[in-house]
Protein backbone atom coordinates (compact mmCIF):
# COMPACT_ATOMS: atom_id res chain seq x y z
CA UNK A 1 0.00 0.00 0.00
CA UNK A 2 1.12 3.27 -1.16
CA UNK A 3 1.18 5.97 1.59
CA UNK A 4 0.95 9.53 0.83
CA UNK A 5 1.55 12.08 3.52
CA UNK A 6 0.95 16.06 2.50
CA UNK A 7 1.27 18.70 5.04
CA UNK A 8 1.27 22.06 3.44
CA UNK A 9 -0.82 23.20 0.23
CA UNK A 10 1.80 24.09 -2.06
CA UNK A 11 2.39 19.88 -1.40
CA UNK A 12 -1.14 19.00 -1.74
CA UNK A 13 -1.18 21.10 -5.31
CA UNK A 14 1.86 19.36 -6.39
CA UNK A 15 0.86 15.83 -5.18
CA UNK A 16 -2.75 16.00 -6.61
CA UNK A 17 -2.08 14.87 -9.96
CA UNK A 18 0.49 11.95 -8.65
CA UNK A 19 -2.67 11.02 -6.29
CA UNK A 20 -4.70 11.19 -8.97
CA UNK A 21 -3.17 9.20 -11.29
CA UNK A 22 -2.63 6.53 -8.43
CA UNK A 23 -6.25 6.39 -7.81
CA UNK A 24 -7.13 5.89 -11.77
CA UNK A 25 -4.50 3.56 -12.16
CA UNK A 26 -6.46 1.11 -8.95
CA UNK A 27 -3.16 0.90 -7.00
CA UNK A 28 -3.89 0.66 -3.06
CA UNK A 29 -3.28 3.97 -1.45
CA UNK A 30 -3.93 6.27 1.76
CA UNK A 31 -4.34 9.77 2.05
CA UNK A 32 -2.44 11.23 5.32
CA UNK A 33 -2.71 15.06 6.00
CA UNK A 34 -0.36 16.05 8.92
CA UNK A 35 -2.14 19.50 9.76
CA UNK A 36 0.37 21.90 8.83
CA UNK A 37 -1.90 23.25 6.69
CA UNK A 38 -5.72 23.44 6.76
CA UNK A 39 -6.88 26.26 5.42
CA UNK A 40 -8.67 25.96 1.67
CA UNK A 41 -7.69 22.49 1.98
CA UNK A 42 -11.64 21.82 1.33
CA UNK A 43 -11.21 24.08 -2.07
CA UNK A 44 -8.52 21.99 -3.23
CA UNK A 45 -9.90 18.59 -2.86
CA UNK A 46 -12.88 20.15 -5.06
CA UNK A 47 -10.21 21.99 -7.34
CA UNK A 48 -8.24 18.15 -8.09
CA UNK A 49 -11.35 15.90 -7.41
CA UNK A 50 -9.29 14.11 -4.97
CA UNK A 51 -10.72 11.45 -2.44
CA UNK A 52 -11.08 12.91 1.04
CA UNK A 53 -8.14 12.10 3.16
CA UNK A 54 -8.15 8.65 5.23
CA UNK A 55 -6.20 10.56 8.34
CA UNK A 56 -5.56 14.21 9.28
CA UNK A 57 -2.94 13.74 12.33
CA UNK A 58 -3.43 17.33 13.41
CA UNK A 59 -7.01 18.84 13.17
CA UNK A 60 -7.54 22.24 13.77
CA UNK A 61 -5.63 25.59 12.69
CA UNK A 62 -2.54 25.45 10.74
CA UNK A 63 1.11 26.35 11.83
CA UNK A 64 0.48 30.15 11.14
CA UNK A 65 3.28 31.30 13.12
CA UNK A 66 5.95 30.45 15.37
CA UNK A 67 3.71 29.35 18.31
CA UNK A 68 1.20 27.47 16.55
CA UNK A 69 4.11 25.60 14.74
CA UNK A 70 5.34 24.22 17.36
CA UNK A 71 2.43 23.00 18.68
CA UNK A 72 1.97 21.59 15.39
CA UNK A 73 5.13 19.89 15.57
CA UNK A 74 4.50 18.79 18.97
CA UNK A 75 1.06 16.92 18.17
CA UNK A 76 1.75 15.47 15.05
CA UNK A 77 4.62 13.89 16.26
CA UNK A 78 2.55 12.35 19.32
CA UNK A 79 -0.38 11.66 16.26
CA UNK A 80 2.17 10.04 14.18
CA UNK A 81 3.33 7.66 16.94
CA UNK A 82 0.32 6.68 18.90
CA UNK A 83 -0.96 2.94 18.24
CA UNK A 84 -3.84 2.82 15.79
CA UNK A 85 -1.83 5.65 13.21
CA UNK A 86 1.68 3.17 13.33
CA UNK A 87 -0.25 -0.03 11.86
CA UNK A 88 -1.16 2.59 9.00
CA UNK A 89 3.16 2.89 8.98
CA UNK A 90 3.79 -0.78 9.30
CA UNK A 91 1.18 -1.50 6.42
CA UNK A 92 2.76 0.95 4.17
CA UNK A 93 4.84 -0.55 1.38
CA UNK A 94 6.49 3.19 0.69
CA UNK A 95 5.83 6.25 2.60
CA UNK A 96 5.56 9.10 0.18
CA UNK A 97 6.91 12.64 1.23
CA UNK A 98 6.95 15.98 -1.06
CA UNK A 99 9.70 18.64 -1.22
CA UNK A 100 11.28 20.53 1.97
CA UNK A 101 9.09 21.37 4.83
CA UNK A 102 8.28 20.13 8.39
CA UNK A 103 6.17 17.30 6.97
CA UNK A 104 8.58 15.85 4.56
CA UNK A 105 11.14 15.71 7.42
CA UNK A 106 8.35 14.08 10.01
CA UNK A 107 7.82 11.79 6.34
CA UNK A 108 11.50 10.66 6.86
CA UNK A 109 11.43 10.41 10.45
CA UNK A 110 8.27 8.07 10.75
CA UNK A 111 10.00 5.56 7.55
CA UNK A 112 13.19 5.30 9.41
CA UNK A 113 11.36 4.59 12.88
CA UNK A 114 9.30 1.84 11.37
CA UNK A 115 11.78 0.86 8.96
CA UNK A 116 9.58 1.23 6.04
CA UNK A 117 10.93 2.99 2.42
CA UNK A 118 10.79 6.44 1.65
CA UNK A 119 10.29 7.96 -1.74
CA UNK A 120 11.01 11.71 -1.84
CA UNK A 121 9.23 13.69 -4.59
CA UNK A 122 11.05 16.77 -5.83
CA UNK A 123 13.98 15.32 -4.44
CA UNK A 124 17.85 17.11 -5.27
CA UNK A 125 16.87 20.26 -5.29
CA UNK A 126 19.81 22.31 -3.53
CA UNK A 127 20.99 26.25 -2.89
CA UNK A 128 23.71 25.11 -0.96
CA UNK A 129 23.63 26.67 1.54
CA UNK A 130 21.98 25.93 4.86
CA UNK A 131 20.53 29.86 5.68
CA UNK A 132 18.98 30.25 2.40
CA UNK A 133 16.53 29.30 2.65
CA UNK A 134 16.36 28.00 5.99
CA UNK A 135 14.94 25.59 7.20
CA UNK A 136 14.33 24.01 3.77
CA UNK A 137 17.89 23.35 2.47
CA UNK A 138 18.56 21.66 5.73
CA UNK A 139 15.52 19.29 5.67
CA UNK A 140 16.23 18.56 2.01
CA UNK A 141 19.60 16.92 2.89
CA UNK A 142 18.44 15.10 5.64
CA UNK A 143 15.51 13.65 4.19
CA UNK A 144 17.89 12.82 1.00
CA UNK A 145 19.73 10.73 3.80
CA UNK A 146 16.58 8.57 4.63
CA UNK A 147 14.92 8.26 1.39
CA UNK A 148 15.33 5.40 -0.31
CA UNK A 149 13.60 6.45 -3.26
CA UNK A 150 15.13 10.28 -4.65
CA UNK A 151 12.44 11.19 -7.89
CA UNK A 152 14.11 14.29 -9.35
CA UNK A 153 12.56 16.67 -11.79
CA UNK A 154 15.38 17.11 -13.59
CA UNK A 155 19.09 16.27 -14.04
CA UNK A 156 20.43 18.56 -12.44
CA UNK A 157 18.54 17.43 -9.40
CA UNK A 158 19.78 14.14 -9.81
CA UNK A 159 23.46 15.11 -9.94
CA UNK A 160 23.12 16.91 -6.70
CA UNK A 161 22.19 13.67 -5.04
CA UNK A 162 25.39 11.64 -6.53
CA UNK A 163 26.98 11.09 -3.41
CA UNK A 164 23.62 9.77 -1.48
CA UNK A 165 22.66 6.22 -1.10
CA UNK A 166 19.26 5.05 -2.89
CA UNK A 167 17.83 4.77 -6.07
CA UNK A 168 17.43 8.46 -8.21
CA UNK A 169 15.03 8.87 -11.26
CA UNK A 170 14.44 12.14 -13.24
CA UNK A 171 10.30 12.16 -13.88
CA UNK A 172 11.00 14.62 -16.63
CA UNK A 173 9.80 17.84 -14.94
CA UNK A 174 8.09 19.09 -11.89
CA UNK A 175 4.95 17.87 -11.10
CA UNK A 176 3.89 21.03 -10.63
CA UNK A 177 3.20 20.87 -14.29
CA UNK A 178 0.56 18.35 -14.41
CA UNK A 179 -1.32 20.44 -11.79
CA UNK A 180 -0.62 23.69 -13.98
CA UNK A 181 -2.30 21.69 -17.19
CA UNK A 182 -4.94 20.61 -14.92
CA UNK A 183 -6.44 24.11 -13.63
CA UNK A 184 -5.69 25.22 -17.67
CA UNK A 185 -8.32 22.88 -18.58
CA UNK A 186 -10.66 23.93 -16.29
CA UNK A 187 -10.31 27.47 -17.59
CA UNK A 188 -10.74 26.68 -20.93
CA UNK A 189 -8.69 28.04 -24.00
CA UNK A 190 -10.17 31.77 -23.78
CA UNK A 191 -7.69 34.82 -25.07
CA UNK A 192 -6.60 36.42 -21.43
CA UNK A 193 -8.39 39.62 -21.15
CA UNK A 194 -8.31 42.13 -18.04
CA UNK A 195 -9.78 45.81 -17.18
CA UNK A 196 -6.54 47.35 -16.94
CA UNK A 197 -3.06 46.13 -16.28
CA UNK A 198 -1.96 44.40 -12.28
CA UNK A 199 0.83 42.26 -10.67
CA UNK A 200 0.51 39.85 -7.86
CA UNK A 201 2.42 40.60 -4.97
CA UNK A 202 2.70 37.66 -2.61
CA UNK A 203 5.50 37.67 0.62
CA UNK A 204 5.40 34.83 3.20
CA UNK A 205 8.85 32.91 4.05
CA UNK A 206 9.85 33.28 7.93
CA UNK A 207 13.39 35.56 6.79
CA UNK A 208 10.98 37.97 5.34
CA UNK A 209 8.16 38.34 8.13
CA UNK A 210 9.95 38.16 11.27
CA UNK A 211 13.52 40.35 10.35
CA UNK A 212 11.83 43.91 10.14
CA UNK A 213 14.53 45.11 8.16
CA UNK A 214 13.54 42.61 5.33
CA UNK A 215 9.82 43.64 5.41
CA UNK A 216 10.08 46.98 5.97
CA UNK A 217 12.07 46.91 2.62
CA UNK A 218 9.90 44.84 1.09
CA UNK A 219 7.12 46.97 2.21
CA UNK A 220 8.79 49.80 0.82
CA UNK A 221 8.67 48.24 -2.48
CA UNK A 222 5.36 47.11 -2.52
CA UNK A 223 4.05 50.69 -2.40
CA UNK A 224 7.08 51.82 -5.09
CA UNK A 225 5.18 48.96 -7.44
CA UNK A 226 1.74 50.34 -6.81
CA UNK A 227 3.40 53.89 -8.57
CA UNK A 228 3.81 51.60 -11.90
CA UNK A 229 0.75 49.35 -11.95
CA UNK A 230 -1.91 48.04 -9.87
CA UNK A 231 -0.68 45.81 -7.11
CA UNK A 232 -2.97 42.83 -5.81
CA UNK A 233 -1.05 41.21 -2.62
CA UNK A 234 -2.41 37.80 -1.85
CA UNK A 235 -1.79 37.62 1.94
CA UNK A 236 -1.31 34.01 3.57
CA UNK A 237 -2.55 33.66 7.05
CA UNK A 238 0.35 33.78 8.51
CA UNK A 239 1.02 37.28 6.81
CA UNK A 240 -2.33 38.72 7.46
CA UNK A 241 -1.32 37.80 11.12
CA UNK A 242 1.93 39.26 11.56
CA UNK A 243 0.93 43.07 9.49
CA UNK A 244 -1.75 42.86 12.07
CA UNK A 245 0.64 42.33 14.61
CA UNK A 246 3.19 45.18 13.47
CA UNK A 247 -0.28 47.87 13.23
CA UNK A 248 0.59 47.53 9.44
CA UNK A 249 -2.33 46.61 7.63
CA UNK A 250 -4.46 49.82 7.96
CA UNK A 251 -1.64 51.14 6.34
CA UNK A 252 -1.61 49.02 3.31
CA UNK A 253 -5.11 48.78 3.01
CA UNK A 254 -5.43 53.25 2.44
CA UNK A 255 -2.35 52.73 -0.16
CA UNK A 256 -4.03 53.79 -3.88
CA UNK A 257 -3.59 51.29 -6.42
CA UNK A 258 -3.35 48.45 -3.61
CA UNK A 259 -5.50 45.55 -3.05
CA UNK A 260 -5.07 43.13 -0.08
CA UNK A 261 -6.93 39.79 -1.04
CA UNK A 262 -7.12 36.73 1.13
CA UNK A 263 -5.23 33.14 -0.10
CA UNK A 264 -7.06 31.15 -2.67
CA UNK A 265 -7.81 27.51 -4.01
CA UNK A 266 -5.31 26.81 -6.86
CA UNK A 267 -7.36 26.92 -9.60
CA UNK A 268 -8.20 30.54 -9.12
CA UNK A 269 -4.94 31.64 -8.26
CA UNK A 270 -3.75 29.99 -11.81
CA UNK A 271 -6.56 32.26 -13.40
CA UNK A 272 -4.96 35.21 -11.11
CA UNK A 273 -1.79 35.32 -12.05
CA UNK A 274 -2.36 34.26 -15.53
CA UNK A 275 -3.78 37.76 -15.85
CA UNK A 276 -1.27 39.52 -14.20
CA UNK A 277 1.76 41.34 -16.03
CA UNK A 278 4.30 40.11 -13.87
CA UNK A 279 4.61 38.49 -10.19
CA UNK A 280 6.67 39.56 -6.90
CA UNK A 281 7.04 36.73 -4.72
CA UNK A 282 9.02 34.84 -2.50
CA UNK A 283 7.75 31.63 -2.77
CA UNK A 284 9.55 28.62 -4.77
CA UNK A 285 6.40 27.24 -5.72
CA UNK A 286 5.72 30.81 -7.18
CA UNK A 287 8.84 30.72 -9.22
CA UNK A 288 8.18 27.72 -10.70
CA UNK A 289 4.21 28.48 -11.95
CA UNK A 290 5.87 31.34 -13.68
CA UNK A 291 8.59 29.90 -15.43
CA UNK A 292 6.22 27.20 -16.69
CA UNK A 293 3.65 29.67 -18.11
CA UNK A 294 6.24 32.18 -18.90
CA UNK A 295 5.09 35.03 -16.57
CA UNK A 296 7.33 37.76 -15.69
CA UNK A 297 8.50 37.53 -12.02
CA UNK A 298 10.84 38.93 -9.17
CA UNK A 299 11.47 36.93 -6.97
CA UNK A 300 12.11 38.31 -3.55
CA UNK A 301 14.52 36.11 -1.98
CA UNK A 302 18.40 36.06 -1.40
CA UNK A 303 19.14 32.77 -3.05
CA UNK A 304 17.10 30.26 -4.41
CA UNK A 305 17.36 26.61 -5.19
CA UNK A 306 14.96 26.07 -7.96
CA UNK A 307 16.74 27.25 -11.70
CA UNK A 308 13.15 27.71 -13.29
CA UNK A 309 13.29 30.97 -15.09
CA UNK A 310 16.50 32.22 -13.94
CA UNK A 311 18.37 34.26 -16.97
CA UNK A 312 15.04 34.94 -18.45
CA UNK A 313 11.97 36.14 -16.90
CA UNK A 314 12.89 35.39 -13.36
CA UNK A 315 14.43 37.91 -11.85
CA UNK A 316 16.51 37.59 -8.35
CA UNK A 317 15.54 40.24 -6.75
CA UNK A 318 15.98 40.40 -3.47
CA UNK A 319 15.28 43.53 -1.64
CA UNK A 320 17.14 45.44 -4.57
CA UNK A 321 14.30 48.36 -4.42
CA UNK A 322 15.75 49.97 -8.39
CA UNK A 323 16.11 46.53 -10.27
CA UNK A 324 12.39 45.90 -9.06
CA UNK A 325 11.09 48.85 -10.10
CA UNK A 326 12.55 48.76 -13.33
CA UNK A 327 11.66 45.21 -13.58
CA UNK A 328 8.00 46.11 -13.04
CA UNK A 329 8.61 49.06 -15.45
CA UNK A 330 9.60 46.93 -18.22
CA UNK A 331 6.36 44.20 -17.78
CA UNK A 332 3.67 46.70 -16.46
CA UNK A 333 2.10 46.11 -19.71
CA UNK A 334 2.86 42.56 -20.32
CA UNK A 335 -0.29 40.00 -21.62
CA UNK A 336 0.39 36.67 -23.07
CA UNK A 337 -1.18 33.53 -23.61
CA UNK A 338 -1.12 30.93 -21.12
CA UNK A 339 0.06 27.64 -22.37
CA UNK A 340 2.76 24.76 -21.08
CA UNK A 341 5.18 23.68 -22.93
CA UNK A 342 5.03 19.93 -23.75
CA UNK A 343 2.46 17.22 -22.56
CA UNK A 344 5.17 14.84 -20.86
CA UNK A 345 3.44 14.08 -17.63
CA UNK A 346 6.10 14.08 -14.40
CA UNK A 347 3.56 12.71 -12.10
CA UNK A 348 3.06 9.48 -14.59
CA UNK A 349 6.61 8.79 -14.09
CA UNK A 350 6.75 8.90 -10.35
CA UNK A 351 3.39 6.61 -10.07
CA UNK A 352 5.28 4.18 -12.57
CA UNK A 353 7.86 3.72 -9.84
CA UNK A 354 5.84 3.63 -7.01
CA UNK A 355 3.83 0.95 -8.74
CA UNK A 356 6.23 -1.28 -8.17
CA UNK A 357 6.31 -0.91 -4.18
CA UNK A 358 2.39 -1.48 -4.72
CA UNK A 359 3.13 -4.96 -6.38
CA UNK A 360 5.14 -5.94 -3.54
Amino acid sequence: MIVFLIGTKAQYIKMAPVVRTTAARGLPFRLILTGQHNETFDELQKNFELPDADLILVQGSEAKDRISFARWVRQALAAAKSPEVADIWRQASVIVVHGDTASTLLGAYIGRRYRRPVAHVEAGLRSFNYFHPFPEELIRVLVSRVATLHLCPDSVAEKNLARVKGERIVTGGNTLKDSLRLALNAQGPEIRTRARPYAVFSMHRQENLFNRKRLDALLQILRRLTEVVDVKFVLHPVTHKRLEELQLGAGLRAQPGLELIPRMDFFRFVDLIGHASFVATDGGSNQEECAMLDIPCVLLRQATERPDGLGGGVLLGDTDEAAIVEFARQHAQSARPLALADSQSPSAVVVDRLARFAAS
